[in-house]
């Protein structure tokens, strides 16, 4: 975890430790700063869009080539900064909900979290004992807003999933690698498969 993701996250939990904000209201402002986050770069993109429709709407028409390069490179780097901010953001709020900092789940209960959670009370009696935490139910099983319909794609899930989703990706950019899992390994995902060798500069086809 990088320095200004760890401030973030040691940020929340002195929040957390406040008498006056129970686990249940941190969780809850949790919730409202990730969607506030979220809403945020999605309206980015948006502007991002908007500069990338004004490049196409170019193309074919003469002496306008400089023009067109300009709003592409706008597509690419408009607020490039505010971006890494919320980016930076999401993930240390991710990570503090990986961990669980605030003990979210003892202090609230099962149930009462499941609430706070949107978690369809049809889904809850299927869920694993070993999901039974907050980053099993958010990020493990993905059933943050379950009441409701959502996306199944790959990174796509609730608010808080999606901070999750951000806090492993960074995790797993960052970690050294003899922190990450042998993904061939015995008993992981690949074990048995056929490793083949390449050589620098040599791809697969």
């Amino acid at each position: 975890m990088t320095l200004i993701r760890l401030k973030v996250a040691e940020k929340l939990a002195k929040i957390a430790r406040k008498s006056n904000h129970s686990p249940k209201t941190m969780l809850i402002m949790t919730q409202r700063m990730v969607r506030i986050s979220l809403d945020r770069l999605s309206g980015i993109r948006a502007e991002r869009r908007v500069f990338r429709r004004e490049a196409a709407a170019l193309l074919g028409y003469p002496h306008t080539q400089r023009q067109y390069d300009e709003l592409l490179e706008k597509s690419r780097t408009h607020r490039d900064d505010d971006i890494r901010d919320i980016k930076q953001g999401l993930i240390g709020m991710g990570y503090h909900l990986i961990k669980d900092t605030d003990n979210s789940y003892d202090a609230i209960g099962f149930d009462s979290l499941c609430d706070l959670l949107s978690i369809n009370p049809i889904h809850r009696p299927a869920i694993p004992n070993d999901e039974r935490g907050l980053a099993g139910l958010i990020y493990v099983a993905r059933l943050e807003n379950s009441a409701s319909r959502q996306s199944d794609g790959w990174g796509e899930g609730g608010p808080l999933f999606e901070a999750c989703f951000m806090a492993m990706m960074d995790w797993i950019k960052t970690a050294p690698e003899s922190d990450l899992p042998d993904l061939f390994g015995p008993d992981s995902p690949f074990a048995g498969a056929q490793i083949v060798p390449v050589k620098p500069g040599e791809t697969l086809q």
